[in-house]
């Protein structure tokens, strides 16, 4: 953030990052009542023993499932935290990094840079959430990221994945948007493309969009930080129906979290001339949803589902 910015400008950036970590905790926290935490294993259980560093000057810990061996290529799936989160947290959160492990994907969750109120972004898009206008691009991270691992480590090049929450959901679709992607599909939970679609270089891509109805940070229906404004979940998913070439073709229900009673998720699914579109629906879901292993293996199947 520039240090010469006055008081007023720099309250309500104060006060919007001060709300954000309110609304993170409270939505946490907040669980229904026939719900108890403790019928949850936390993801952070998964060994660290296969552990790969890389990342120079912004390290990161590459995973490799417990079944790895370097005459065999295995998927590559990169899971990116929200805003003031990190690898570490977001790993916990996802349970992505035990699914990746049960289902012999390598797994890698790299940490964004801090801004100046200490706080972990992305350089996603023009909302969300470089608030201090750093010019770093997590654009090349990331693809620095995926050559230095596919170096080390035998992966297939054909099944390389992103996953985002918020923040990182942003990022994710920045990078594909950004990029001849080198990715084979991508999944997010509460995030948005920009509001420009213009932004987007429009190259065909697999992508599993997932928000919740109620969620009050990144609103299903569309909003803007600071100004900034950031679609709908459903004008999200009517870019990638363009872009693909897609028509709505059914909506079913399907139960994707054990925190919620019921098939809680509208799972709406469209038929493509290009690449497959999908959007999970989850009906009263908050930003920040209880998420489990059932959640993580039904979302990293989706994607594993899918080659480049």
């Amino acid at each position: 953030m520039n240090r010469k910015l006055d008081r007023k400008k720099l309250l309500p950036l104060l006060m919007f990052v001060a709300g954000l970590l309110f609304l993170l905790i409270f939505e946490i926290t907040r669980s229904d009542a026939e719900f108890s935490r403790e019928n949850f294993r936390t993801a952070s259980n998964y060994s660290a023993d296969a552990a790969v560093k890389v990342g120079a000057d912004r390290p990161a810990d590459l995973f490799l499932p417990s079944s790895y061996s370097k005459e065999i290529a295995v998927p590559l799936l990169i899971d990116l935290h929200g805003y003031t989160g990190s690898g570490q947290s977001q790993a916990a959160y996802s349970f992505l990094q035990s699914a990746a492990n049960t289902r012999g994907v390598a797994y890698l969750a790299p940490d964004g840079l801090k801004d100046s109120s200490g706080n972990r972004f992305w350089n996603a898009s023009s909302a969300c959430c470089n608030f201090g206008g750093s010019k770093v691009s997590d654009v090349d991270y990331i693809s620095e990221l995926i050559k230095e691992v596919s170096s080390k480590v035998t992966i297939d090049q054909s099944r390389i994945y992103l996953f985002g929450h918020s923040n990182g959901h942003f990022m994710s679709y920045k990078f594909v948007c950004s990029t001849d992607s080198v990715i084979a599909a991508v999944a997010g939970l509460a995030g948005a493309m920009d509001n420009d679609p213009n932004a987007c270089n429009k190259l065909p891509m697999n992508v599993l969009h997932i928000h919740g109805t109620n969620d009050a940070t990144i609103a299903y229906q569309g909003g803007a930080i600071f100004g900034n404004k950031y679609p709908s979940a459903d004008q999200t998913v009517a870019q990638w129906e363009k872009i693909n070439s897609c028509n709505k073709s059914a909506e079913t229900e399907i139960d994707l979290l054990q925190s919620m009673q019921g098939s809680e998720t509208s799972a709406i699914t469209f038929t493509c001339a290009k690449k497959s579109l999908e959007l999970w629906r989850i009906n009263g879901g908050v930003h920040v949803p209880v998420l489990d292993e059932k959640f993580a293996l039904r979302t990293l199947d989706w994607l594993l589902a899918h080659r480049k």
